[in-house]
């Protein structure tokens, strides 16, 4: 193994370590980036009929998260919360990694909603919406038929 030395020749430990903690792959930047860790990670789909957006709630209660709909715009808002304890009844941390605080997700939605007919159910700290499309947004089928045989030609005549 290639040990960094200074200038003296002397090993940098702290060096490696430093290394590993940039190049490490598996660390979670968001972490570090004030609330963007605790944005709910979202699944969004479409059927035929609607558009279907799954969030990840873990440890949020459905009274604590909030859904609106904008025109195209879906909201999700809520708040992580965390047990507070002040006489130290329980111990003292030596890993502290659970966040709380407020989040909020808009997701801008491809077409049409109606919004009458939107409906949400909370399970397993997976928030599910169901987003049924307009009838105009719908795709239809359009038949393509071919022309008859006596049909006339409209435009200008080709020679």
């Amino acid at each position: 193994m290639l040990t960094r030395r200074t200038q003296d020749r002397r090993p940098t430990p702290y060096r490696s370590a430093l290394d590993w903690f940039f190049d490490d792959a598996f660390l979670d930047w968001s972490r570090w980036a004030g609330n963007a860790g605790m944005t709910p990670m979202i699944d969004m789909r479409e059927t035929d009929d609607a558009y279907i957006v799954e969030a990840e709630l873990p440890g949020v209660k459905p009274e604590d998260a909030e859904v609106t709909l904008d025109g195209q715009t879906l909201v999700i808002r809520g708040r992580y919360s965390e047990e507070r304890e002040t006489d130290g009844s329980k111990g003292r941390y030596l890993v502290k990694e659970r966040q709380s605080g407020a989040y909020t997700r808009a997701i801008t939605l491809p077409g049409g909603i109606d919004s009458d007919k939107v409906s949400s159910s909370f399970a397993d700290g997976v928030l599910a919406i169901t987003l049924p499309k307009a009838a105009e947004a719908k795709a239809r089928r359009i038949p393509v038929s071919t022309a008859p045989q006596n049909a006339k030609r409209v435009g200008p005549a080709s020679s």
